[in-house]
């Protein structure tokens, strides 16, 4: 893969990670508030929804160390 190629996809796996942590609080803080502070019956989907975005951000860190390996493989040859 071309190494300009790589940084712009590592720089889109950074602001996707970034992008999917910021949606995790605000899941959390969805689940904080609909379970602690009102009633309701939506706190096991809003966890859902926390674990899902925080699994999705795990997910493109492991692509982003993957490009940032062979980026550092290519520059080392």
């Amino acid at each position: 893969m071309n190494t300009n190629h790589l940084k712009a996809r590592m720089e889109d796996y950074s602001r996707f990670i970034i992008t999917l942590l910021i949606l995790s609080v605000y899941f959390y803080l969805g689940t904080i508030i609909t379970t602690y502070l009102t009633e309701s019956d939506y706190g096991a989907l809003m966890m859902g929804l926390t674990t899902v975005s925080m699994g999705a951000a795990f997910f493109f860190t492991l692509r982003w160390k993957k490009c940032s390996q062979v980026l550092q493989d290519q520059e080392s040859q």
